[in-house]
């Protein structure tokens, strides 16, 4: 099997988690669960309010942001093997952009929210390998969160839990593969090409 590209969530994958969930939700008031799917059922006053307030806050954590251990290797590693990289997240293009910059990053290609349906739809990590022009099968998707697996797995991607979340527990099952920091991902990729 051959591994064409990697694409990674960039929220508490690629960047240390710095998003309070709850207190976006609490500034936004009244709601429960995934702010963009909640978002979704406001009027359009309630969403540009509270559209204001997650912009805001992700703005806050793409300047603050920091790299989890091992980035910086595992880019390496692919730069040599010459498998491309991809970033699908929830979160806009700005601060992908601001997250990139602050911390020199380079991938060949970027999928956010603004591009269409968000994760866990397929749809992302499929736009995003139509992109690399990359078969799905030839994918690992890397994230921390139940939708990052989802997402993978629904468009025919391995899928690698990063355990950075409190929660990761729950959904450790779900994934094709568990890792602890972004520096053991080459190892699993090597091992997927072995087989």
């Amino acid at each position: 099997m051959t591994i064409q590209a990697a694409i990674f969530d960039m929220d508490g994958t690629l960047t240390v988690p710095h998003f309070d969930f709850d207190a976006i939700r609490e500034e936004i008031g009244g709601i429960s669960g995934p702010i963009l799917e909640a978002m979704e059922k406001m009027s359009p006053d309630e969403y540009r309010r509270a559209h204001e307030i997650l912009l805001k806050h992700e703005a806050l954590a793409a300047n603050k942001s920091e790299l989890n251990s091992g980035v910086y290797e595992m880019m390496a590693f692919f730069k040599e093997t010459g498998i491309k990289t991809g970033i699908v997240t929830r979160n806009n293009l700005k601060n992908v952009e601001i997250v990139c910059d602050l911390h020199d990053l380079f991938f060949d290609t970027i999928v956010t929210r603004e591009d269409g349906p968000p994760k866990p739809d397929p749809y992302p990590v499929q736009l995003a390998c139509e992109r690399l022009g990359v078969d799905p099968k030839n994918a690992v998707m890397v994230g921390d969160f139940l939708f990052d697996i989802i997402s993978g797995r629904d468009a025919g991607a391995y899928t690698v839990l990063l355990t950075t979340s409190p929660d990761s527990d729950e959904f450790k099952h779900e994934a094709d593969y568990v890792i602890d920091s972004l520096g053991e991902l080459p190892g699993i990729i090597t091992g997927i090409m072995c087989k």
